[in-house]
């Protein structure tokens, strides 16, 4: 999916913002304007010729001979006749920690290597797109000859306002070698293998469409790296094409796909064709496609045992288990599926059953066994989600749903935040009085005889918070008790384990299950994000209401949305079909 114009234009914005601060404070610093690519070119290298301390948004020349283009962010001049790149990111650029990466950080009011200082207690991120950008940029500049003959210094202006400078010259990278060892490798050495390897692609791909018989060297996989990626339109198109890719299915990387493509399964229909009972059994390591190739040279009623001999037990008995005892009640299995007992691939089974339900006319099925579909319930039932930064948590959300008359009970959304900057200790201090309050309506709940249960979706995230952050607030056992109770349950998991959609299952795709759709604009983690830099930084007191509101709204829909896929799953999901009703013959 294409990125947002909301998120395009917050990202924007948040580059505008740091440029025109760093900016302030140059002196003689200059900023290429708009215009066509050939006039910001003649500008920028005037700039670099004039010494200017700083380029803002300058355009590079072509390389025409390494087919490079680029306009870097920020342009910082050296104590030589030189410029270092620098880009500007919403995202952290340093991470705790020590030793040889040890962060080397300028201020934004005096952004060069040389006014750099050692940041103790702190390393550089290593961001692989960050570098790889950066090192682009920088062959750039050796192609005009305006690089730091001495170094290979580059800087990333992160979330924290500050310039973090790395160097692409140093072993960063582990990587494969011809050796079969690993390997570390530089910055540099990553970027010039795989820009080359682009290269390679971009070659192939144009003599391919001069003749279709020359072959890709890369065809569209869809990855988790897709979303990030310029060409996911492109691509995604390509990939939903007729009856989808294999590699659309939710939880089928790139080593999955290859598997399907190696014995000729190509999209979703013919991975639906497959036998799901010839799948389970080679999963279980039954030599299906043994019994197969021998299954004409003996009569229907010939036991299998008197085929694999009773060393075999353990097979034979997954395969009564499988209701399969004689030769012929093995004639309904799948050689093709049966291809697949030479690779290892557990979730084939599964795999299955989602491009059926991928391709079936309903968005979501029961599994195979699941008979009723059940959800843990209460008297009292609160709805949490957190909202954070890498910076840590600064939102506690809960809905609340409570029957009526409970005058202590007040139903609907509590939030708990803070829009100060956050420190160790406020964050600590917010989930505190996030926790006592949680502990509080526990505990009349116990007191008064009712059953109070707390939902979220994907525990993961939310369990992590807690467990870091309980020690500091002395509630360490009492968190750890209560995540691992049955007070505390993931709705993730309740809807996974018994249903199945073929796509994701992320609460922002499921929801609609229920009806439910978020009242803000592109809901999504790195909106909220952008939106929080805004609401904690921004000098206009407009501008911090209107994130502030966004935020809490977008928290609320979230618990809102748990609360609403919840009911949806105790009434409506029961009439879902089974899986094992979809049927896609040869």
């Amino acid at each position: 999916m294409a990125p947002s114009r909301h998120f395009a234009d917050s990202v924007a914005a948040l580059s505008a913002a740091v440029l025109d601060e760093v900016g302030a404070y140059a002196p003689g610093s200059v900023t290429i304007g708009a215009g066509l690519v050939e006039e910001r070119v003649e500008r920028t290298v005037a700039a670099m010729h004039a010494d200017a301390p700083l380029i803002i948004h300058g355009q590079l020349p072509v390389d025409r001979a390494g087919r490079r283009t680029g306009a870097p962010d920020l342009l910082v001049r050296g104590e030589g006749p030189w410029y270092r790149p620098v880009v500007v990111k919403g995202h952290r650029s340093l991470e705790p920690g020590s030793g040889p990466l040890g962060a080397r950080i300028a201020a934004l009011s005096s952004p060069t290597l040389e006014t750099s200082r050692v940041a103790e207690g702190s390393n550089a991120r290593k961001h692989r797109g960050d570098v790889l950008q950066l090192a682009h940029y920088r062959r750039l500049l050796e192609a005009c000859g305006f690089a730091a003959p001495a170094d290979h210094e580059v800087g990333v202006i992160g979330t924290e306002r500050e310039v973090v400078w790395y160097d692409l010259a140093a072993p960063a990278w582990m990587t494969p070698s011809s050796s079969g060892k690993q390997k570390k490798r530089t910055s540099m050495e990553i970027y010039d293998f795989e820009f080359d390897f682009r290269l390679d692609i971009m070659a192939a791909a144009q003599e391919h469409a001069y003749d279709p018989a020359i072959p890709l060297l890369v065809v569209p996989v869809r990855t988790g790296e897709c979303d990030a990626c310029h060409w996911r339109a492109h691509c995604g198109r390509l990939l939903s094409a007729g009856h989808g890719d294999v590699s659309l299915l939710p939880r089928t990387g790139w080593r999955a796909w290859k598997v399907h493509h190696d014995h000729g399964v190509h999209d979703r229909m013919q991975l639906a064709r497959l036998d799901h009972r010839t799948a389970e059994l080679v999963v279980a390591g039954i030599d299906v496609a043994g019994i197969i190739s021998v299954r004409q040279q003996f009569a229907p009623e010939t036991a299998l045992i008197d085929v694999l001999g009773s060393r075999k037990s353990s097979q034979l008995d997954k395969l009564h288990q499988a209701g399969l005892r004689t030769i012929g009640d093995c004639a309904s299995l799948c050689e093709r599926t049966a291809s697949y007992g030479d690779v290892s691939l557990a979730a084939l089974p599964e795999q299955i059953d989602m491009a059926r339900a991928a391709l079936g006319p309903s968005p979501a099925y029961r599994r195979r066994g699941v008979a009723t579909v059940d959800v843990p319930s209460a008297d009292i039932e609160v709805d949490v989600d957190m909202e954070n930064t890498e910076a840590g948590v600064y939102l506690w959300g809960a809905y609340v749903t409570a029957p009526a008359g409970l005058d202590w009970v007040e139903p609907g959304y509590v939030p708990f935040v803070t829009w100060e900057a956050l420190s160790s200790d406020e964050e600590v201090a917010l989930f505190a009085r996030f926790w006592r309050w949680l502990d509080q309506l526990r505990g009349r709940a116990r007191g008064t005889g009712l059953k109070l249960v707390a939902y979220c979706y994907n525990a993961g995230a939310e369990n992590g918070q807690m467990t870091r952050l309980a020690p500091a607030a002395g509630l360490a056992d009492e968190v750890k008790k209560f995540v691992t109770s049955d007070q505390w349950v993931d709705l993730l998991r309740v809807f996974d384990s018994q249903l199945i959609t073929g796509t994701g299952v992320g609460l922002k795709e499921v929801a609609p299950l229920a009806g439910f759709h978020w009242e803000v604009d592109d809901p999504g983690g790195a909106m909220s994000m952008l939106y929080y830099d805004q609401a904690v930084r921004r000098a206009s007191s407009g501008q911090r209401t209107a994130a502030q509101a966004w935020l809490l709204t977008y928290n609320r829909n979230d618990v809102q949305a748990t609360a609403a896929l919840r009911r949806w799953l105790r009434t409506d999901a029961a009439r879902c079909l089974p899986v094992e009703v979809l049927a896609f013959p040869q």
